[in-house]
């Protein structure tokens, strides 16, 4: 009768690896599955002697056992990386490397390598089979579309020529001393403002020293604003004769006067002015402020920073996806829809932004497939089929062996 018992547990653990290798062979194209494998033990071993040790002229004897079967040890989760492919969609994601996503579904959190995400109708950015909320280093990572934005100036170049020949000689009006030059600059509101620089000579004869004066139409600066530059015998300008906030980094103070921040400071770069002979023509070559405009987009870095993307040009970071590792990432409980919990076997989930502490980098505009090798599961089910036929062979000769006992009674 153990026979049978045996072959049982054989037939029920083959049905079991069967189970296991018919989920991987389902799943080999769903996004970040991650495969299983089913792990055989021996269930029982019956000692019907023990082992003896040598005495006199005789040896000893091994122990009389017989094995009662087997059973499906652990079915263990297989965390191997997916192959990576993109798709085109700015919110798919994938993790190149160690590490989990972060979701949060009100009571727990809960991890996952699938990174089909999207944004639901408040701006947070969710998982889009389950809604559970992703989380970033600040918590629910929110993504208000539509908000606007602006920046306040803070760098300034001007670029042109202060003529060598210019004279302050009111007998000669083409050789002018004096030029005015205007330009805006934007305020942490992204309103305009009027600043005016005024470049002149400090005397009758140009030696190459010019002052200048920065104004404002609509605000005023606190603190210096005036100054010398002064240009070397090749024409660019000294920097060890300049003076003035030019000469201290080019910074300014100025107050909007409006509902803006106060004391904005901003640079203004004197370096790509030159002194040539030639007419004075100075005007502004960029600057970096922005008015408002408004949150039309997002992507995310390969260090798992999340970016707004305004329609002015602006870029502004929203948060950092919070990435989760664990000590035995195969210990974790599988949930549904590629989610898994912690476990007291999986260690503490340790968090960071991804690129630090061995978690991986992120790819953006692509999805993990899953790591299911179908040849592998396909030779799998062979062998699981071919051992759940052999034990049921043995039923059938153990129940043969049986019957053919019972006709010597006849």
């Amino acid at each position: 009768m153990s026979t049978f018992s045996t072959a049982i547990t054989g037939l029920k653990a083959y049905q079991t690896d069967l189970g296991v290798i018919g989920n991987n062979i389902a799943n080999a194209n769903t996004t970040g599955y991650k495969a299983s494998r089913a792990q055989f033990s021996d269930l029982l071993v019956q000692t019907l002697e023990g082992a003896s040790a040598p005495s006199g002229n005789t040896g000893g004897t091994d122990p009389l056992q017989i094995g009662a079967g087997v059973i499906v040890g652990g079915v263990q989760n297989i965390q191997t990386q997916g192959a990576i492919e993109p798709t085109g969609r700015s919110s798919d994601i994938a993790i190149q490397g160690e590490g989990f996503y972060v979701l949060s579904n009100g009571e727990s959190q809960i991890y996952t390598r699938v990174g089909t995400f999207e944004l639901d109708a408040n701006g947070n950015l969710v998982d889009s089979g389950t809604g559970f909320k992703v989380q970033g280093i600040n918590g629910d990572i929110s993504i208000p579309l539509g908000s606007n934005a602006a920046a306040g100036t803070t760098q300034v170049e001007l670029a042109g020529n202060l003529d060598a020949n210019a004279a302050n000689d009111p007998v000669t009006p083409t050789d002018e001393s004096a030029l005015d030059t205007s330009f805006f600059i934007i305020d942490s509101l992204g309103g305009k403002h009027q600043v005016n620089v005024t470049f002149s000579l400090p005397g009758s004869a140009n030696t190459g020293v010019w002052n200048y004066a920065v104004t404002s139409t609509d605000g005023t600066f606190t603190g210096a604003s005036a100054g010398t530059v002064t240009f070397a015998s090749g024409g660019s300008i000294d920097s060890s004769l300049t003076t003035g906030p030019a000469s201290a980094g080019g910074i300014f103070t100025f107050d909007p006067g409006n509902a803006a921040a106060s004391g904005q400071q901003f640079s203004i770069d004197f370096g790509e002015l030159t002194g040539f002979a030639a007419l004075s023509n100075v005007s502004m070559k960029r600057q970096d402020g922005v008015p408002p405009g408004s949150l039309s987009s997002f992507n995310v870095g390969s260090d798992g920073k999340v970016n707004g993307i305004f329609s002015n040009g602006l870029v502004k970071e929203v948060d950092t996806l919070k990435l989760a590792s664990f000590s035995n990432p195969s210990g974790l409980l599988r949930l549904a829809n590629g989610q898994f919990a912690e476990t007291p076997n999986s260690g503490v989930a340790q968090f960071g932004a991804a690129g630090t502490g061995g978690r991986g980098t992120i790819v953006a505009g692509a999805l993990e497939q899953s790591n299911v090798d179908l040849g592998t599961e396909l030779v799998n089910l062979i062998i699981a089929q071919r051992g759940y036929e052999a034990n049921a062979q043995v039923i059938s000769i153990a129940n043969q062996i049986q019957q053919t006992t019972l006709n010597l009674l006849r």
